[in-house]
């Protein structure tokens, strides 16, 4: 039998997964904390040690499972702005910023206070912000990292030179550095010159799921693969989920959930306006040939619950489990009409179409008789009022008809009340796209067809369907209170990006 295995570097966790070809389908799943170190700064970093030593235990388990089969590809999908340095002479950085972490604000707010930022917005097709690559790569080198000789790796590829030795950028994650002129596919040689940085620090490009290399006998010998498993890039973590659930380039939007949550839809070209950079929406090079990504996300989806579970004291089973379920029935009852709390979960700060590192989160209209359920249930609705407000910001009146189906993926797949509030919302079919581990089995997928398999993209899926007078009621919640409470909140904040 014939193997893929697709790996998914997460902000959270990451994973292994090791799929049977070619329908991809998952045999086993190895689940581990993506290694991470704070320092008294509050500035985190990913553990490159340690996340390769985890992978390798993951790819080892993985081999182990199928002996007698033969692994024939491994594809790395991994957030998309944390990357890393290495050395012709094989070392490298010891860390590698996490995506999140805002170290390099002062540079991309210079650009917008500049007026820089809406001219180079036509080049990189991406906002100036704090997340991306170049801003992080700054911060490393005035703050005395070793920068020069150096190739600059996004973490994709960062580990599939670890694997491999071989030295490329994926398009994908390339275009999440603010160093790509995304339309020409190249180096943008304007904005590297401002900060005096080499052309030769970025690799060549490499296209999404094509191999690069193949499996180095030093970890070969580690984990029992085959020197001759060939070794790809995947891209950007959520545009290697939507692999997985088959996103349409018309009619269809990918809801993407986990730590962060996104929303993605497909072009032929880059929508490179004064309004699309005015509401900080983020353009890529999809990790299929010929098409663009139209991407915004948010810094908190997943992580409001995580943090919710741990504020109250809830066991984790109960509260995502027949708890949640409960508070669901009674939303569809309309129990909590009238006593709605407005969350706003800005917990790492806001996303568009007011990118603010320094927002702060909100819990307004508590009182004395206020529930525990009640708590729950705003979080989860202003999860998804947020999420209306990125739709808004992205889609706009007059494109919103244009979308009749949001697929979604992650954690909110195991949530009907998450998802009924998503469909209820934005008053379009939402469906549970019932993927196992989508963003690693998505990574495979891509590969594995970039190679010639004919694989299943086939999969499970639940569809929830608005329900007319419950999207007149979160309609007008939401427009009514939700967006001048945000609006308010952001009066307090000034201009922070």
């Amino acid at each position: 039998m014939e193997c893929a295995i697709g790996i998914d570097v997460g902000t959270t966790n990451s994973k292994v997964v090791l799929c049977e070809l070619p329908s991809c389908n998952v045999l086993h799943v190895v689940k581990f904390e993506s290694p991470k170190r704070t320092d008294g700064a509050g500035h985190v970093d990913f553990d490159l040690a340690a996340l390769e030593r985890a992978i390798t235990r993951a790819l080892s388990e993985s081999v182990s499972r199928v002996p007698g089969s033969t692994v024939v590809l491994i594809s790395v999908a991994s957030v998309g702005e944390s990357g890393a340095l290495v050395f012709p002479d094989g070392t490298h950085s010891e860390t590698s910023i996490a995506w999140f972490d805002t170290r390099g604000a002062s540079y991309a707010d210079e650009l917008h206070e500049m007026g820089a930022a809406r001219q180079l917005y036509k080049v990189t097709g991406i906002p100036a912000h704090a997340n991306y690559g170049l801003f992080k790569l700054l911060w490393l080198r005035d703050h005395g990292v070793r920068i020069e000789g150096g190739w600059w790796l996004p973490l994709g590829d960062y580990i599939a030179w670890w694997l491999s030795g071989e030295v490329y950028q994926d398009e994908s994650l390339a275009s999440r550095t603010f160093m790509l002129d995304m339309a020409n596919k190249r180096p943008a040689g304007e904005i590297l010159d401002r900060y005096g940085l080499d052309e030769a620090m970025l690799p060549p490009l490499m296209e999404s799921g094509c191999p690069r290399g193949t499996v180095r006998k030093a970890i070969a010998r580690e984990t029992g693969l085959s020197t001759a498993c060939a070794v790809c890039v995947a891209g950007h973590d959520h545009m290697a989920g939507s692999v997985a659930c088959s996103l349409a380039e018309q009619g269809e939007l990918l809801n993407s959930t986990g730590t962060s949550e996104g929303i993605l839809t497909l072009n032929r070209q880059p929508v490179l306006t004064d309004e699309s950079f005015s509401r900080r929406l983020s353009n890529g090079i999809y990790v299929r040939s010929g098409l663009y990504s139209y991407y915004a996300s948010l810094p908190t989806a997943g992580y409001a619950l995580s943090w919710l579970c741990d504020t109250l004291a809830f066991e984790e089973d109960s509260f995502f489990g027949p708890y949640r379920e409960g508070v669901s029935q009674r939303y569809r009852d309309a129990h909590f009409r009238g006593r709605e709390l407005l969350f706003i979960p800005h917990l790492r700060g806001s996303g568009p179409p007011r990118r603010n590192v320094k927002a702060r989160g909100c819990v307004y209209g508590i009182s004395d008789s206020t529930t525990r359920e009640d708590i729950v249930f705003s979080a989860y609705l202003g999860l998804a009022f947020e999420f209306g407000q990125l739709f808004d910001c992205m889609i706009g009146d007059d494109g919103a008809s244009a979308f009749t189906l949001a697929k979604v993926t992650g954690p909110a797949v195991r949530s009907t009340l998450w998802m009924q509030l998503k469909a209820d919302l934005l008053g379009i079919e939402a469906r549970a796209c019932r993927v196992n581990e989508s963003v690693a089995r998505g990574a495979a997928m891509l590969a594995a067809q970039k190679a010639g398999y004919d694989v299943d993209f086939d999969f499970e899926y639940t569809s929830y369907y608005p329900d007319d007078e419950r999207h007149a009621y979160l309609e007008e919640l939401y427009e009514s209170q939700y967006l001048p409470l945000a609006e308010h909140i952001a009066s307090f904040e000034g201009d922070r990006r």
